[in-house]
Parts: C-alpha cells; sequence; structure tokens
C-alpha cells in the first residue's frame, strides 16, 4: 500500500497511530518531532524516495505542525506530499489555519481509529486518482535577496557553499564555515575581492547549499517566517 510518515511527540497516540495504519496494510515511518520527521525526509529526498502521506500532530515542542507542513510546501522535493494534521483542537479556526497552511485534511483528537484509516484511504486515493495541479511553490529561496540570504547564515552560523549566477552566465562561489566566509572565488578573483566582485554584480540567481540538514531546516523555518512577514 502507501508508505506514511508519523509525526507525532506523544508516545502513546503515535504508537495507536501507527498501529491502525499498519492494520490497514500501510507501511509506517514514525518521528517524534518536527525537527526529526524533516531529516527523515531530507534523508529520503538524498535517495531519491519519499513518502506517500504525512500524518502530523499539531501541538508539538518546538517545531509545530504548522511549520512542518508549511516547510513541506516550501520544498520543491516534498511539497506534493499529500498532509493530514492530527489536532485535539477542533475549533472552525484551527482547522482554516491548517488548511491554509497546506493540509489535504484535518482530523480532530480524540479519533476512531477507523475513522483514521478511511480519511488517510480517501486522501491517498484522490491523490492517485484525480489528475491534480502541481502545486505552485517556487524554491524559496528566490523569494530572498542575496543579501538577505548571507545574513541570515551569519545570523544562524550556517555552513554551507553559497553559488551566484551572474549575468553573462558566470558563476562565483563563496563557502561558509559557522556563518563566516572562509573562501569564494570567482573567475579569476578568489576571497574577499571575489566576494565584493560577486555582492557588485548583476544578479541572475543564486542557491545556497547547506552542508548539515539541521542547518537547511534553520534556513527554510527562516525563509518561511518571513514570506509570512506582512508587508
Amino acid at each position: 500500500m502507501a508508505r506514511i510518515l508519523v509525526i507525532d511527540d506523544e508516545p502513546d497516540i503515535r504508537m495507536a497511530t501507527v498501529m491502525a495504519l499498519q492494520m490497514g496494510g500501510h507501511t509506517v515511518i514514525e518521528a517524534e518531532s518536527g525537527m526529526s520527521a524533516m531529516r527523515v525526509l531530507k534523508e529520503q529526498v538524498a535517495r531519491n524516495t519519499v513518502v506517500d502521506l504525512i500524518v502530523c500532530d499539531v501541538m508539538m515542542p518546538g517545531m509545530t505542525g504548522h511549520d512542518v507542513c508549511q516547510l513541506v510546501r516550501l520544498d520543491p522535493s516534498l511539497n506534493e506530499i499529500p498532509f493530514i494534521f492530527l489536532s485535539a483542537k477542533r475549533e472552525a479556526d484551527e482547522r482554516l489555519e491548517g488548511i491554509e497552511a497546506g493540509a489535504d485534511d484535518y482530523v480532530g483528537k480524540p479519533f476512531a481509529l477507523q475513522e483514521l484509516l478511511i480519511r488517510v484511504n480517501s486522501v491517498l486515493a484522490k491523490n492517485k486518482q484525480m489528475e491534480i495541479p502541481k502545486r505552485i511553490s517556487a524554491d524559496p529561496m528566490t523569494q530572498l535577496s542575496l543579501a538577505q540570504c548571507i545574513d541570515m547564515i551569519v545570523r544562524h552560523n550556517l555552513s554551507g557553499k553559497l553559488t551566484a549566477l551572474l549575468k553573462g552566465t558566470v558563476s562565483g562561489t563563496i563557502f561558509f564555515e559557522g556563518g563566516h566566509a572562509v573562501h569564494a572565488k570567482l573567475e579569476d578573483k578568489i576571497g574577499e575581492a571575489a566576494v565584493r566582485s560577486i555582492l557588485a554584480s548583476q544578479l541572475l540567481m543564486y542557491s545556497f547549499e547547506a552542508y548539515e540538514v539541521s542547518d537547511q531546516i534553520t534556513m527554510a523555518m527562516d525563509i518561511s517566517r518571513i514570506i509570512k512577514r506582512p508587508s
């Protein structure tokens, strides 16, 4: 059947959810927090395989279910995965917030395990049988200026490689370690001279590849906050 990622910080509820889905013939992967779930998803992307559905609790310490859903929807390699929220809150506003975050369905706690299985199978069938337009989600990096990206790298002490494509199809690279630029190269320029030239040139596009999954998640969360911030 389907491969499903279950995210819940409450062990008893997570175990019950897993058992219900396994009884329905599904293969289940567990995560006890939003951060560990994002690591699982990033590792799957690296192996060129992702789950068929995510079932996620809303109220979790640290990274909430809404945070996880928004990160999934912002990531072009993950944003087609159907998403179901589990929550003890049943108010209409809470459900609306979940749908606005990008969820496909919302199941209130406590729930009957058979009901959960029916809802899961319904979402899976809908996504497999219907011709669904691809969710429009541009690379979130394109929604930040290069200066904003560098500021984020410095503020969060990130490590990785920033590649900038400049006018004339010239490519420059800046390497960061712990938020500090440790090396840069642009044609025959290296070091500080290369950084100055990259920042002063007309930028066509850029990308930042964090070395660690935790740094990728940190950057994605910060981007989602910037995108949600009222203008």
